[in-house]
């Protein structure tokens, strides 16, 4: 009988003792995460406490001041123990979370306190589900008029007029280009309420915005630069144009004032100037990148396989633009005054960039690159 061979590698043959060591501990992990557990379990049973005592005192389920508090908080701690802030704001948010599904069982079928009357005009959209939930939660009553089907966890009115008629806010959260038809018919309702729209460009809606003056409407124009699937809004902005009427602006203003978005004033003009670049540019760029990478005949798969940084960074946000709801990206650009100046300023970049390649010319290039870098240190 032959001779079993040797282990060809010996630095890698099976150590008894760095076993029973791993093994320890992944049993000392696998206790430990029961203690975390037993810790959540403690925290939610402490904000279902919280919950019955908003319910006995009429106290609204969000409160954002709070929770811009705990995100700081835990992000401070985590850095306290050597981590990244990113690490302890992603515990809140799952905290936050799970806290508010706890206490909303609670508030929302027995909150009685003082509350506005609110009717969301496109309340099946993502924005009009978003901002829906948002009042609800800070106590007040909401309807919905939307002719889309589906679940709705709030009441719908059977028209618009009977919303209007019963509502003190009035949010409108329907397509770009729909708006100004529907603010219109508003207008036509003589609302006693303030009325708000949240378009992303608002040069298109003048017209509108000019009946509701004429008519005595509080209108008030604002945009919150944020999508449906925003948990908290610190960190977020919120933009109120000028032209809007001010008792009306203080009042939508007054809903935000607790949490940790940034409000901002601007006017009309002004802020559909900046949307041409913060929107309309920026999702060219990623609209467009998508594009020619689909058109490579190179799977997604090869390129993410030897991908680097760079690459893996600008992909989760190409593919989430391009993931993205194509009709209200279409209005983006469609509705954007500035669009073709938009594209003729990229293109315009891109061929500098080619320029400075094809002439060999590294000085040229490297001012290009220079620029870019100086221009966000500004």
């Amino acid at each position: 009988m032959g001779t079993r061979p040797e282990n060809p590698n010996p630095r890698r043959a099976p150590n008894r003792d760095a076993a029973r060591a791993l093994a320890n501990q992944r049993r000392a992990i696998e206790a430990l995460d029961g203690r975390i557990l037993k810790l959540v379990a403690r925290r939610l049973a402490v904000a279902e406490s919280i919950g019955r005592a908003k319910c006995d005192h009429g106290i609204p389920l969000r409160n954002f001041e709070v929770e811009a508090q705990v995100r700081t908080r835990l992000e401070g701690l985590a850095r306290d123990f050597g981590f990244e802030g990113t690490l302890g704001r992603d515990l809140a948010l799952f905290l936050i979370e799970h806290s508010l599904q706890t206490q909303s069982a609670l508030i929302e079928k027995v909150y009685a306190g003082d509350r506005l009357e609110t009717l969301v005009v496109g309340g099946m959209g993502g924005m009009g589900r978003w901002v829906a939930r948002f009042l609800n939660g800070q106590g007040h009553r909401v309807a919905i008029c939307d002719p889309a089907s589906g679940d709705c966890p709030f009441p719908r009115v059977q028209s618009l007029a009977e919303g209007v008629r019963e509502a003190d806010l009035i949010m409108v959260a329907v397509p770009m280009s729909a708006c100004g038809e529907l603010l219109a018919e508003v207008a036509s309702l003589e609302p006693a309420g303030v009325v708000a729209e949240m378009c992303s460009f608002k040069t298109h809606l003048a017209p509108a915005f000019a009946a509701l003056k004429a008519g005595g409407v509080r209108f008030v124009p604002f945009h919150p630069l944020f999508g449906p699937g925003v948990r908290m809004l610190t960190g977020k902005s919120i933009v109120f144009c000028t032209e809007g009427d001010p008792g009306g602006t203080a009042l939508v203003k007054g809903l935000f004032s607790a949490t940790s978005a940034a409000l901002v004033d601007m006017s009309v003009e002004e802020h559909d100037r900046r949307m041409a670049f913060v929107l309309g540019m920026t999702h060219l760029c990623n609209i467009g990148l998508a594009r020619a990478l689909a058109k490579s005949g190179v799977p997604f798969a090869d390129l993410a396989e030897a991908g680097g940084v760079t690459f893996h960074k600008q992909m989760g946000t190409t593919r989430e633009v391009a993931s993205e709801n194509p009709a209200l990206y279409y209005e983006i650009q469609a509705l954007n005054p500035a669009t073709r100046d938009t594209v003729a300023r990229l293109t315009g970049a891109l061929e500098e960039v080619l320029d400075a390649v094809e002439a060999c010319d590294a000085g040229a290039f490297t001012r290009i690159m220079e620029e870019g870098g100086n221009y966000f240190r500004k």
